[in-house]
């Protein structure tokens, strides 16, 4: 985004890896145009608490689409990653602990775009593998994994979901 009174300030909604929640400046000298390079994706992190709640899904598809569309993905893919992207926090706000919060991660790799979403549940299982959900996940997703961390005491996890999505992975 352009600050309107000098076009050569960028205003930048991504914020550094390690820097607080705020608006991070740049200054360039083209406006609209400028991607940002290889090694800039990779230093980047991009993190998301909210309540695991239905209603708080749409924030992530908003989130997921802003970082794939600075990740250069094309239409389709973009419209890949949110609903892959979707359906994963879907299968976990389902599985979440009453008040707990929905984890989302976001991190450029070399092989793509890595997004991590985790919550606590009071049942120690990933979900399963054998719905439709699942099966949306594997046909949108370069790769899927799913895997529960029990915490001590028994009884409850921590559940994570991990997808490698690519600007080619639409079929």
């Amino acid at each position: 985004m352009t600050d309107p009174e000098n076009p050569d300030h960028e205003v930048s909604s991504f914020a550094q890896m390690g820097s607080t929640s705020r608006m991070e400046e740049t200054r360039g000298g083209s406006s609209h145009s400028a991607k940002p390079t290889l090694e800039e994706l990779l230093e980047e992190l991009v993190e998301l608490r909210l309540p695991a709640m239905a209603e708080q899904i749409p924030l992530v598809r908003m989130l997921t689409h802003g970082v794939v569309s600075r990740a250069d993905f094309g239409l389709d893919a973009i419209a890949d990653a949110k609903m892959a992207v979707d359906e994963a926090c879907a299968q976990l706000v389902q599985l979440a602990e009453l008040g707990t919060q929905l984890h989302c991660r976001f991190r450029q790799g070399p092989d793509g775009l890595h997004v991590t979403i985790s919550t606590r549940s009071t049942d120690p299982r990933p979900p399963s593998d054998r719905t439709f959900g699942w099966h949306v996940l594997t046909t949108l997703s370069r790769s899927v994994t799913a895997h529960c961390d029990v915490l001590p005491g028994g009884g409850a996890g921590i559940v994570t979901i991990e997808l490698v999505l690519n600007p080619g992975t639409s079929a």
